[in-house]
């Protein structure tokens, strides 16, 4: 057991410093929206804040430099400066912190237990197939035209990538997959544990945060992904979603709460949450339309309580802020899209631009074909799969087969959803008391019919499905006002709990209750398999994965399916990107 000090130390002392180096920044994007540091839940913004204002950063830096130690350097010495700054009030803060045992205790426990995790070997198959090299690529070079010809999945264009470059440096350089992961996952359970313990201390429904107990009813999926050794140890882009996702929804809920025309000190809460939904946009594009239909329900609920007449400056402030932050994530993010694959979105066909790199559109014709296809049935024909229905029986019974991230939240949300119109019917509350409507549910709604006629794989909606169980469950303790309060909020936690036993069961009966130190200064380190060299017609010299279809940490540049159309676009210089040379003739 002594031997799991060293790692498990290492982790959590990163940790800690990762979390002071991005609230620290994100101490600035509070400046500019003129928020005080006075309360815990604000330090947990500024971390998120922080972390946002890091992507937009890096995508502008990576189109000259790379993302390695110089950047995180400098990250480190402005974040620094910005603490100092604020010394007094995170002081006080930290005090505040040491004397919550009800949140302080449970969190250290959640926090051991993540370093112990953080260990196990990288098993995940995306970051051996495409994430690792992905990351490999950012930390080496700016940003690569035409990365995509050399291996299409490459030009998915995820900037939660350039965070996982930037933490691959100093002790954890080649290593950042041990800890990117799971700093964000441990970060939104300390959230969630401080909502669990806000919610407990409650006496009467006003004293509630909506979003408390949503985020509590979350713990379960977070604690789910440690399930097996390998489990935070990935660059998974859909663990990164499903956070946005639930944080999207917290602070939808403290704008539904919260917001009135009349204070614009609030207007923070308008801020944050167009904040987190622009970011999610550059993470993964399957976010897209669960940002906008969320984006889309809080103007019209800013406009229904009288947003336009909260006077022209204040609107106008708030419009432009939020159309100046979006064209500063969004811009270069469709800017490095295009120069990665010579499209704004792939594998999406619009947006394409006439360079020489720009990847076949036969190629991305066959890209969505072949998605649309796995999503529905693996392995399957697209001529057969996108032309009838068959594959349907199939997935059902995957989907109900697939117990903790699909079925169990759709189970809870079909109970909690006929307890909360039980609830609405038996006791309606006067016109001008706060309630929680289902339109609230209306975004889930709109992202689970476009996820299912598009790409239905269970992966893409993990965070919408748990989020409407969750947001199921909190409007049915909402609704169910003639039961004391207390009472509610037990059945909540009971419920809660019931998850909590589901995990440690699986961690039980995997047997993977304690992640051994492993050889590599006490980590388990990734598969390296055995590769070949193979040259194309051009002359260009790849890495080609030997028996597998991932290239996990082989040296640059590496690709499972080489194309002998593919060469360099400058001979014997990687910087320059990639084309195929049947484009460049045709041309």
């Amino acid at each position: 057991m002594l031997d799991l000090v060293p790692p498990m130390g290492g982790v959590l002392l990163t940790w800690l410093l990762l979390f002071l180096l991005f609230s620290g920044l994100g101490l600035a994007v509070l400046q500019v929206l003129g928020k005080p540091l006075v309360s815990g839940w604000v330090w947990l913004d500024s971390f998120w804040l922080g972390w946002a204002l890091s992507l937009c950063i890096m995508q502008f830096w990576h189109f000259a430099f790379p993302v390695n130690d110089v950047l995180a350097l400098l990250f480190a010495v402005v974040a620094a400066l910005l603490l100092i700054v604020r010394r007094h009030c995170i002081a006080d803060l930290v005090g505040r912190l040491l004397r919550n045992w009800m949140f302080l205790l449970p969190f250290v426990i959640s926090a051991l237990w993540m370093s112990n995790r953080a260990l196990g070997m990288p098993i995940a198959y995306d970051t051996g197939f495409r994430d690792m090299q992905a990351v490999s690529w950012i930390d080496s070079f700016p940003i690569i035209p035409g990365l995509g010809n050399l291996f299409s999945s490459l030009a998915f264009n995820h900037s939660v990538y350039l965070y996982d470059a930037l933490l691959d440096t100093s002790i954890w350089s080649g290593r950042s997959v041990y800890i990117a992961t799971g700093l964000l996952l441990t970060v939104y359970l300390a959230y969630a544990l401080g909502a669990a313990s806000q919610l407990l201390r409650s006496q009467v429904a006003e004293d509630a945060r909506w979003s408390s107990v949503f985020a509590a009813a979350t713990i379960p999926f977070i604690l789910f992904q440690t399930v097996r050794w390998g489990g935070i140890t990935h660059f998974l882009t859909d663990t990164v979603v499903d956070l946005i996702g639930f944080l999207t929804l917290i602070y939808l809920l403290d704008f539904l709460q919260y917001w009135r025309p009349g204070s614009g000190s609030r207007d923070y809460l308008v801020y944050r949450l167009a904040i987190i939904i622009l970011t999610g946009f550059t993470v993964k594009q399957s976010f897209i339309v669960y940002g906008i239909a969320t984006a889309a329900l809080a103007l019209a609920v800013w406009l229904r309580r009288g947003g336009m007449r909260t006077g022209a400056r204040r609107i106008q402030r708030t419009f432009v802020l939020i159309f100046v932050v979006g064209l500063m994530l969004l811009l270069p993010w469709m800017a490095r899209g295009v120069v990665t694959s010579g499209y704004v979105a792939y594998p999406q066909s619009i947006g394409r631009f006439n360079v020489d790199w720009a990847i076949p559109a036969d190629q991305v014709e066959a890209r969505q074909r072949t998605l649309a296809t796995n999503t529905r049935l693996r392995g399957g024909d697209p001529a057969d799969v996108l032309s009838s229905w068959e594959w349907l029986g199939p997935w059902l019974r995957e989907f109900a087969g697939n117990i903790f991230p699909t079925s169990m939240p759709t189970i809870v949300s079909v109970i909690a959803l006929a307890l909360y119109f039980y609830g609405t019917r038996k006791y309606r509350p006067e016109r001008q008391t706060r309630s929680l409507s289902w339109w609230a549910l209306l975004p889930l709604m709109v992202m689970l019919a476009f996820w299912f006629v598009t790409v239905p794989e269970d992966k893409y909606v993990r965070y919408v499905l748990w989020s409407f169980a969750a947001l199921s469950m909190t409007m049915a303790l909402l609704a169910w006002r003639w039961i004391d309060w207390r009472r509610r909020v037990l059945a909540v936690i009971a419920v809660i709990l019931i998850g909590l036993a589901y995990v440690v069961f699986l961690i039980v009966r995997h047997e993977e209750i304690l992640v051994p130190a492993g050889p590599y200064d006490g980590f388990h380190a990734p598969f390296l398999p055995e590769y070949e060299r193979y040259e194309t017609e051009r002359g260009l010299i790849v890495h080609v994965p030997i028996g597998m279809n991932q290239c996990w940490a082989i040296p640059l540049p590496c690709t499972p399916y080489p194309d002998s159309a593919v060469s360099a676009r400058v001979p014997g210089d990687l910087r320059h990107g990639f084309h195929i040379a049947t484009n460049q003739e045709a041309g």
